[in-house]
């Protein structure tokens, strides 16, 4: 399953989406059901687990959902060879769960790592967060997001981590609106994220939104990390790994942006009308997802 340095390794790269409510995130951790645990238990299955290992490429916290995470199926030579990529959707397909959905299958002989990604888009539902308010002027909301663009240090927005470093450099940040200009979400792409840092900048848009903070702090917090107030942390639910781009990646499995067709929240003095919303906006995330998946299942 290995290869010199000089020779690329030949595996099966795959497109994995799966819904994040059953999973305790992405990786494999012991007695969770996480995605690639899922995976590894369908390899086990099929009685390959000592000739195949598999690498994702994002790490998702537990119940965030992926149109598209990528996995890497490396396999001995002598599998390799009695596999096709039509095989090997099927047979990892059928023995997961139907929370999950295998859509994207290729054969790859490269030297790039599933994880080194040229970027990664994420999408979240700012429109799901308790506190929104969504008649706060979408203008001043679209200038909040601009400072996040560029390399900074995110350590007022992660989680602390001692074994990466803090800096990352955002390419893209702006909002996510319907076709009326009212604001859905953010739209955030970026190389690799650090934990919870799109929540928490999701969180701190959100407080953006209801006058609990303003764009200074946020520019402050960028710059001096240490010392910087609280911005709190999203929920999980409303946050989804849209598109990878990936140097092997067919340029056929990244997807636009999803339109939604839920009107904007209703105000936040109507409480119980807000729940059924945003029980509304979860099952909307799954249609989008489902009809995603499905369309391509098709072609």
């Amino acid at each position: 399953m290995s290869a010199s340095a000089d020779t690329p390794a030949d595996s099966f790269l795959l497109a994995v989406g799966y819904h994040g409510e059953p999973f305790k995130g992405s990786q494999s951790q012991p007695d969770e059901v996480t995605v690639q645990g899922e995976l590894n238990s369908a390899i086990k299955e099929l009685g390959w687990q000592e000739h195949c290992t598999s690498r994702i490429s994002s790490r998702t916290d537990s119940g965030v959902s992926s149109r598209m995470n990528l996995v890497d199926i490396s396999c001995d030579a002598s599998l390799m060879d009695s596999l096709n990529e039509e095989m090997i959707t099927r047979a990892i397909g059928d023995r997961i769960s139907s929370e999950m959905c295998i859509w994207g299958a290729i054969r790859r002989q490269s030297h790039i790592p599933v994880r080194m990604a040229r970027s990664r888009t994420y999408l979240y539902r700012l429109d799901m967060v308790k506190g929104w308010n969504p008649d706060y002027d979408a203008e001043a909301l679209n200038q909040a997001t601009q400072v996040f663009l560029g390399h900074h240090n995110f350590s007022a927005f992660s989680r602390p981590d001692p074994e990466r470093s803090p800096f990352r450099t955002i390419d893209d940040c702006r909002l996510w609106r319907r076709d009326d200009g009212s604001v859905i979400g953010l739209i955030i792409e970026a190389e690799s994220f650090l934990w919870n840092q799109v929540r928490r900048i999701a969180s701190a848009i959100v407080k953006i939104s209801n006058n609990e903070t303003t764009i200074e702090q946020l520019a402050s917090a960028l710059e001096e990390p240490s010392g910087s107030p609280d911005f709190g942390r999203a929920p999980a639910d409303a946050l989804i790994l849209w598109n990878i781009h990936h140097e092997d990646a067919p340029k056929k499995w990244y997807s636009t942006l999803p339109k939604t067709h839920l009107p904007p929240p209703p105000p936040p003095s109507k409480p119980r009308l807000v729940e059924r919303w945003r029980n509304s906006a979860l099952a909307e995330i799954r249609m989008m997802l489902e009809t995603d998946w499905t369309h391509r299942l098709i072609e």
